[in-house]
C-alpha cells in the first residue's frame, strides 16, 4: 500500500470511531510520520469528501460535553486541545441550550446535595467550579438543586 492510500486509511478509521476536529486527524497523521505534502494531500481530499467540519464537529462535542455537567469554560478548553479555533468553539458554546445546560449542572449539584455532610454546598459548588462552570452559573445550578431538592422532600415520588 502506498503512503498516500496509508494516510488516508489511517485517517479514515479514526473518523470512524467519532467525529473529529482537523486538527485531531493532522495531528493523527504527523505522529504516524507521513510526509508533510501526503498529510496535505490527504486533509484536502477528506475536504472534498465532505469530512472535515470543525463547525459542526464543535457544535456537537459542546452539546454532548453540557449534557454530561462540563462547564463552558472545560469545553472550550477540550475544543482547542482538539485543534479547534478560539471563534469556532465560542460559537458551538453559544448554540449550546442553557436550560440543557443548567439541568445538567443542577443534577451533578444534587448528587453532591444528598450525600449531605459537613460543607455539603461549599464542595458542591467546588465540583461545580473543577468542572469548568463560571461561579455564576455554579451558584444558579446549585439554588436550581437546593429548589428541586426541597421540592422532591415536600412531594415524594
Amino acid at each position: 500500500m502506498q503512503e498516500k492510500e496509508r494516510a488516508l486509511d489511517k485517517a479514515l478509521r479514526a473518523l470512524a470511531g467519532r467525529a473529529r476536529s482537523e486538527g485531531e486527524i493532522l495531528e493523527k497523521l504527523r505522529r504516524a510520520g507521513f510526509a508533510e505534502e501526503t498529510i496535505a494531500q490527504t486533509m484536502a481530499q477528506l475536504d472534498r469528501a465532505g469530512l472535515l467540519d470543525d463547525e459542526a464537529f464543535a457544535g456537537a462535542w459542546a452539546a454532548a460535553r453540557a449534557r454530561r455537567a462540563v462547564g463552558p469554560h472545560r469545553i472550550a478548553h477540550e475544543l482547542r486541545q482538539k485543534g479547534v479555533d478560539a471563534q469556532t468553539a465560542s460559537l458551538a458554546l453559544e448554540s449550546v441550550d442553557g436550560d440543557e445546560a443548567l439541568a445538567a449542572a443542577a443534577a451533578l449539584a444534587a448528587r453532591y446535595l444528598r450525600r449531605g455532610g459537613e460543607n455539603v454546598e461549599r464542595r458542591a459548588l467546588a465540583a461545580l467550579l473543577q468542572c469548568g462552570y463560571g461561579y455564576d452559573d455554579a451558584r444558579r445550578a446549585l439554588e436550581k438543586a437546593h429548589a428541586e431538592t426541597q421540592e422532591n422532600e415536600l412531594f415524594p415520588r
